[in-house]
This record gives C-alpha cells, sequence and structure tokens, in this order.
C-alpha cells in the first residue's frame, strides 16, 4: 500500500519552479531583478533567489502568474571530507539564530522553527556519505540533481546518494535545481513541478514538504501510481523508463533503437520498501518522481 500523496491524481495545477539560485547579493552574475526577469521568460512559475549567507526577498515584486519566494543558502560544520554542509531554506524571511561553531543538527532544528522546506545542497558535490545524512532529522529532501556541480566538476547526479537513503529509512523528496550563478550553461538545468492548490507561496511550500512534486532537466512526467500489484508510468516521449527500489530491486523499459516510448507497466515482485519513477529522453536528461514508500 503507498501510503503519502501522490501529486498526480491530486486536484489543483502544476507550477514550475527554482529552488537554488544566487545573484549578485551573493556570487551570481544577474542582479535579483534580472534573475527573475529571466526564469520568468523560460516559463517558470515560481522562483526562490537563495544567496549564500543572506536572505533575498523579491516578494513585493511578485505579480499574477510568477511568485517571488524568499530564500538563503546556508552552511555550517563539517563532513568527513571537510566540506560544509550545505543546506537550502525556501521561505526564508529571517535568518536562524544559530551560533557560531554550531553543529549541523543544531541549526537544521533553528531554521525548522519557521515555516519553511529545507533540502541538502548538492551532497555529490559535498562529498556526503550515507552516514552522515542518515542522523540529519527535519530536512525534507536532497537535490538529486545540480546543474551547476554538473557543468563545473561533473558531479551533479546524487540519485546514488537518493537511494543509499532511501533505502536506509529516510522519506526525503528529491529536488533538481540549477544553483546557478549567471546565464550559461547552468540555467535553466533543472527544477520542479509542484501540484498546488494555486501559486501562492503558502500553497507551494506545503506542497514541497509534502512531497506533491516531481523534479525535471526535460521530460515530463504525466502519471506515476502504484494499484494491484502493478507500476503505471506515463511520460513525454522517453527513451528508457526506469522503477527504481533498494538496492538490486527495479525494472526498465527501452524504445527500440531510436524510437520512443511514453508509458511502461511493471508487475511488482516482493516488497520494496520505496520505488520511484525515472524517466530519461535521447539526450541524457531525467525526470524523477518522489518515491512512494510501500507498507503492509
Amino acid at each position: 500500500m503507498v501510503t503519502q500523496i501522490n501529486p498526480f491524481i491530486q486536484p489543483g495545477s502544476w507550477f514550475r519552479g527554482a529552488l537554488h539560485v544566487h545573484t549578485t547579493n551573493s556570487d551570481g552574475r544577474l542582479t535579483p531583478q534580472e534573475s527573475a526577469a529571466f526564469h520568468k521568460q523560460q516559463g517558470y512559475h515560481f522562483l526562490a533567489i537563495t544567496d549564500h549567507e543572506v536572505i533575498t526577498d523579491l516578494s513585493a515584486q511578485s505579480e499574477p502568474g510568477f511568485l517571488n519566494i524568499p530564500g538563503v543558502e546556508v552552511s555550517y560544520d563539517r563532513n568527513e571530507m571537510g566540506e560544509s554542509y550545505h543546506i537550502v531554506v525556501v521561505g526564508a524571511r529571517r535568518m536562524a539564530p544559530v551560533p557560531a561553531g554550531a553543529r549541523i543538527q543544531e541549526a537544521i532544528d533553528l531554521w525548522a522553527r519557521d515555516p519553511v522546506a529545507l533540502y541538502l545542497a548538492h551532497p555529490y558535490w559535498s562529498g556526503m556519505l550515507a552516514g552522515e545524512m542518515m542522523p540529519l532529522q527535519r530536512l525534507h529532501g536532497l537535490e538529486v540533481y545540480n546543474t551547476s556541480s554538473q557543468t563545473d566538476m561533473g558531479k551533479g547526479l546524487a540519485a546514488v546518494h537518493w537511494d543509499d537513503v532511501l533505502a536506509r529509512g529516510k522519506r526525503w523528496w528529491g529536488v533538481a535545481v540549477d544553483d546557478t550563478h549567471g546565464v550559461n550553461d547552468d540555467a535553466p538545468g533543472g527544477w520542479v513541478w509542484v501540484k498546488a492548490e494555486q501559486l501562492e507561496e503558502g500553497s507551494i511550500l506545503r506542497a514541497l514538504k509534502a512531497g506533491c512534486f516531481y523534479s525535471s532537466r526535460g521530460p515530463e512526467i504525466h502519471d506515476f501510481r502504484i494499484e494491484n500489484g502493478t507500476a503505471y508510468v506515463r511520460c513525454s516521449p522517453a527513451a528508457t523508463i526506469s522503477l527504481v527500489g533498494p538496492a538490486s530491486y527495479g525494472y526498465q523499459r527501452r524504445a527500440l533503437l531510436n524510437g520512443i516510448i511514453t508509458e511502461a507497466e511493471f508487475r511488482l515482485q516482493g516488497r520494496p520498501s520505496y520505488l520511484r519513477a525515472e524517466c530519461a529522453d535521447h539526450r541524457g536528461h531525467a525526470a524523477w518522481t518522489n518515491p512512494a514508500f510501500m507498507v503492509g
């Protein structure tokens, strides 16, 4: 039995959003206003600017069809590789009172007092291990794909990190982001499609925290559901459709030669703890559903 919200059957509308973006308020090349204009022109419905250690709030400049959500990227503590834990905070309107030298969980707890969505940024780029991620509480997920980390050094895809913690019992969502610092090949490179009742900050944040979205680098996912022992996936034209579970559990359907595939059906075997779908086109660009956690 599936135990959480399925965005594909929920009422509401789909809204495309960027959750990790930098501007001249930290180390980006565009001003906040230029970044907002760029994302609007690219067909986004909402934007969270997440400059380093400073909140950029353009919410007063939101307009019909385009929502600005304040945010910030903050860094604390050190992992085994000596890298900081980077946390993206979406919906931040004030800096949390985190003392100097705070450990990562203390910092997360202080941020989680506010109605925000919290994500572990670029775990592959940061050298994160499952043993370092598993103890973290009150995060809503991690970045399954970070475009800037990919274009900088080929370390943008963190699906293995995601599966590592999911297989060990974490109930984390996966977001795709640009982490853009300027308009180049890292923007637009990753985004979320959120299913929400309306294009309003509270509605978007509730959907993000509930996992009522999917993430993409290009493909669209139209349906993902598990019924009567069968998983169904429907998407835009793809080269492969994969059903991913813990360890060696999973299936893949592939298009023939240079053809396309737009739907797949998987008869389930055994009792996996979770399942997620992944659709990839012929360019290698993927889209990821959030996991369906299985019980019973």
